[in-house]
């Protein structure tokens, strides 16, 4: 209803003359109606839906105009002008009230209107404006990740390099996040399917190098808050980056797949692949710190998941997201 009620305010009103005609036509249906309905219909109470409907479809002016035209046909003022006859005190009582309140409802809708559109006309700006620095942002982001890239390619040492690549996906995450936010649509919202499937397909091709490795991604379309989806996808970096480093030594190939799926608790996000596993001695690095960090932020728990061949981590994250009608896609 509310939405309607924004849809009809916010409308182009039609031509003037349209409304004059069409309130013209409706005062004499009302008052057709009087003559085959009395004493059911009297007075001036139907002519105030006449005055709602002319004012809020054509504006003020229409609106007075039907008032003021109401009130003369109504309740037998042409009579009176004819037989010359002195209304009596409660006739000129309900004259006066109903131009007053018809007058009044023509004036209150029409800055009803006026406040719609002023409103509307800020969301529009506001929009735009937000759009404009979600792609500045996102571009910034995407210049330092640049500029970390081909530090990275000029390191000699491996370890500084890997970390200069790690921060390089960290910031292509949230950049990536930037640009959903951007394209949908909604404010403070992202789609967090689409926007694994492009943080998979550039992990994929900044991690692999030369090895024969897929990275798949099968997702329920959701949406979630811009913040949650920040941290979804620096989760699912840091796993992913995780089991490129492990799971494929010297040169192996095979597959990482990332899965999120709504479910009772909230929203479960796993990260399994089919390579040689973890070794039995790993310690904690930051990638794994981080996934730990940014799961207890939100409240969720992460859990290891056992495999003949290879690892999985499991995600729960008790957000409530917003799924759309539509199947897991990859």
């Amino acid at each position: 209803m509310e939405k309607l009620i924004v849809a009809v305010l916010s409308r182009k009103r039609p031509p003037a003359v349209a409304g004059y005609i069409v309130s013209f036509g409706l005062v004499l249906a009302v008052l057709g109606l009087e003559q085959l309905f009395t004493p059911a219909l009297h007075r001036y109470l139907p002519f105030l839906l006449v005055v709602f409907f002319a004012s809020i479809i054509f504006g003020r002016p229409i609106g007075l105009f039907t008032t003021l035209f109401s009130a003369l046909l109504g309740d037998g003022v042409i009579g009176l002008v004819l037989h010359r006859r002195s209304p009596a005190a409660d006739e000129v009582l309900f004259f006066v009230l109903f131009v007053a309140v018809g007058a009044a409802t023509a004036v209150v809708i029409d800055a009803l209107r006026s406040a719609v559109c002023k409103l509307l006309d800020a969301e529009a700006e506001t929009s735009l404006l937000l759009d404009e620095l979600a792609h500045r942002t996102r571009n910034d982001l995407m210049m330092i990740a640049s500029v970390l890239g081909l530090q990275a390619m000029r390191q000699s040492d491996p370890h500084a390099r890997q970390a200069l690549e790690s921060a390089v996906a960290r910031v292509r995450v949230i950049a990536e996040a930037q640009e959903r936010l951007r394209k949908s649509g909604k404010h403070g919202e992202v789609e967090v399917a689409s926007y694994l499937r492009a943080l998979g397909h550039g992990l994929a091709e900044l991690l692999r190098d030369v090895r024969p490795i897929r990275v798949r991604v099968l997702a329920t379309p959701m949406f979630v808050d811009a913040p949650v989806a920040v941290s979804i996808g620096l989760i699912a970096n840091e796993l992913v980056t995780n089991a490129f480093k492990y799971a494929f030594p010297d040169g192996q190939g095979g597959t990482v797949q990332i899965t999120l799926q709504p479910s009772a608790e909230g929203v479960v996000l796993s990260v399994e692949d089919d390579g040689v596993g973890v070794p039995p001695a790993k310690k904690d690095g930051l990638g794994t710190r981080l996934v730990q960090l940014l799961t207890s932020h939100l409240g969720g728990t992460v859990q290891s998941m056992p495999r003949e061949r290879g690892h999985g981590v499991r995600v729960l994250l008790p957000v409530k997201p917003v799924v759309p009608p539509a199947s897991a896609t990859e």
